[in-house]
Order: structure tokens, then sequence, then C-alpha cells
């Protein structure tokens, strides 16, 4: 008798697991539509109900992020963090919401950690980078650009962004050649500095001649 309850209880939990996949299934139909309102309350259900799933979680984690829920999305990506901490995108997510949420220092710590794990990705250096540059470390913001612009050589924003930071360390050529660069490749931004800054440089930028 205890042996039938057994299957009994595994087939329930297999049945109710692939009810959950399908209704995940059907968030993630409405996420590709934006439509996170109509999307949080089935990802909330099958969470409550697999709260180890970690996909389950990450999806409502988007889904929260999406509706600029950002302090409810940081609790999901730190649960996520605890139980999968050298995944980098739950790290990166936390640092990006803590940017967000104006804490500079934590979205510094955490993209950092990001790094740690994941050296390969151009947008971790940049985000990085970024947040340096705000705070004037114009050293560090240049060499995050770099490391972006090293894995992703046609990356305009971080060639715009690291364009800015040599300016402000006093290398004007440099600069007008990095925001040349990235005006070319469609950043117009860059195009606005060009045309201020770099006229006496036309063997970098003809156009500004």
């Amino acid at each position: 008798m205890r042996f039938l309850f057994l299957i009994f209880c595994l087939i329930s939990v297999s049945a109710f697991s692939q009810e959950d996949d399908d209704i995940d299934n059907q968030g993630v139909a409405l996420m590709d539509e934006e439509k996170y309102k109509e999307a949080l309350p089935l990802f909330t259900g099958i969470v409550e109900r697999n709260p180890e799933n970690t996909l389950y979680r990450y999806n409502r984690a988007i889904t929260l992020y999406n509706l600029k829920k950002y302090t409810e999305a940081l609790k999901e990506y730190i649960i996520l963090y605890n139980a999968i901490p050298d995944e980098s995108v739950y790290v990166f997510q936390i640092g990006n919401i803590y940017e967000l949420l104006d804490s500079t220092k934590h979205a510094l710590f955490y993209y950092s950690k990001a790094i740690d794990i994941d050296q390969s990705s151009s947008l971790y250096y940049f985000k990085r980078g970024t947040l340096y540059l705000k705070e004037g470390n114009w050293k560090k913001a240049e060499s995050n650009f770099t490391n972006a612009i090293t894995i992703e050589p046609e990356h305009h924003n971080s060639l715009h962004n690291r364009g800015i930071a040599l300016y402000k360390l006093g290398f004007e050529k440099k600069a007008c050649d990095d925001w040349c660069q990235a005006m070319q490749l469609g950043n117009p931004q860059s195009a606005i500095h060009v045309e201020k800054n770099c006229k006496k440089f036309p063997e970098i930028c003809p156009k500004t001649k």
C-alpha cells in the first residue's frame, strides 16, 4: 500500500511540474509581448509552489524589473545569487538595480564581482566604466572602456565614453579618434563632440575640416 502511495505522489508531482512548466511558458510568451503585468501573477504563483526553481524565479525577477519594481526584483536576484553564486548574470543584475537605486558603492561592488566571474562580457566592463566616469575616476573609466572595446571593437558607446575619459585625462587627439570611430558607427553624441572639440585634428576625422 505504501508503495502505491509513493507512485501516486510521484505521478502527482510530475503532473504538477508539467502544469507549472506550461504556466511558465505562458508567462514567457506574455513577456515577449511586453505584457509584464499579465505575466507577473503567473510567475508569482509558480514560484510560490516551486521556491527552489531558479528558472521560474528568474523570469519573475525579469518581469518585476520591467515593471520598475526594482526593490522587489532585487530581492529575487539576491535569492538567485545565494542559490547559484557563480552565475554572473544574477550578480550583474544586482549591480544594475543598485545603480538604478542610486547606490553606486553597491553597484560597483557587484559589477566587479560579475567581472570576476566572467571577463568575456563587454557590457559588464561598460557599465562599471560608466559609473567610474560619473564619479570622475577617469583612469579607471578609460581602463574599463578599453576592456569593453577589446571584447567588442564596434561597441560605440564604449568608444564614446572612453573618448570622454581620455579628453578629461588630457589626451585630446586619442579622444577625437574614439569619438570619430563612434560617430562612424552611428553614435550621435560623438558627432557633437567631434564638431565641438576635434576640428584641429582633421587628419583623424576628415569631416571636421
